[in-house]
């Protein structure tokens, strides 16, 4: 009876002692992230932008989605795919198999919002990341962007799916004429998105992306990438400032630029330190 009572207590204590150890490695990896995030609604009557965070024990995702479609549409289809991908990512056991988790949240929602907004009035680009550690995955659909801020420069880790971008390479996979390919390139239109009958695949990274101490990585909306300038883009993610700091400033300089009929724009800045 001692004895049992002795092994019951040794595995009690080893069970404490893993969920110390446990919440030791959470904090520490949660530690070396620095989240911020800011949007504008622009000239648009409704903010169509979403985004959210969402942490589990040994991983970090953020989500960015700019919605599309008349009304409240484009905002109700962005509030969705947030809250779908938050979801997915709390409730199952994403870093096992995270490619497969990214095609599943992106064909969920667009899913979900075929059958919750009729006639294909909505739609969404999403891009998405999520952090493991010391390593960057990334999937994305339309026109959204992810970037990675390191040595004073600013990479584009992504290409959207735009007619031009889709064309330029559709050319070079042979795919479409010459001809096709220089008439399409004059076109932004956006071909690809979640919640349409069409909806294709997802561009998803070809090799994860290994983080160095200092990096900040970058998602953005349409509405900040076409119209905030890669310099100046550059410029505000070399000063020393927080991420919330640096999604502010973005946000400010597209509130700054003079255009007409400002589109919604959001980012979300990470650092990793």
């Amino acid at each position: 009876m001692n004895e049992l009572v002795i092994l019951i207590s040794i595995i009690f204590i080893l069970i404490v002692i893993r969920e110390i150890l446990n919440l030791k490695t959470e904090k520490m990896n949660l530690n070396k992230l620095e989240i911020g995030k800011a949007s504008f609604i622009g000239d648009r009557e409704f903010q169509e932008d979403s985004m959210d965070i969402a942490y589990s024990k040994d991983a970090t995702l953020t989500v960015l989605s700019d919605g599309r479609g008349k009304n409240k549409a484009g905002k109700l289809s962005s509030v969705l795919s947030t809250k779908i991908f938050v979801e997915l990512f709390k409730n199952d056991n994403s870093i096992s198999n995270i490619n497969y988790f990214f095609r599943r949240a992106f064909n969920i929602t667009n899913r979900e919002i075929l059958k919750n907004l009729d006639d294909n009035q909505g739609g969404a680009s999403i891009v998405c990341s999520i952090i493991v550690e010391d390593v960057l995955h990334y999937a994305l659909v339309g026109n959204t962007m992810i970037a990675v801020f390191r040595n004073n420069e600013l990479i584009s880790l992504s290409e959207g799916h735009t007619a031009n971008v889709l064309a330029k390479k559709g050319f070079y996979e042979g795919k479409i004429s010459k001809q096709h390919a220089i008439w399409a390139l004059k076109e932004k239109r956006l071909l690809n998105y979640v919640g349409q009958d069409g909806f294709k695949d997802i561009e998803i990274h070809d090799v994860p992306v290994k983080l160095k101490e200092g990096d900040i990585i970058v998602l953005m909306s349409d509405g900040i990438h076409n119209y905030v300038g890669w310099n100046d883009l550059e410029y505000i993610l070399k000063q020393k400032l927080t991420s919330n700091q640096i999604a502010q400033n973005i946000v400010n300089k597209l509130e700054d630029i003079d255009i007409e009929d400002k589109d919604n724009g959001s980012v979300i800045v990470i650092k990793y330190k």
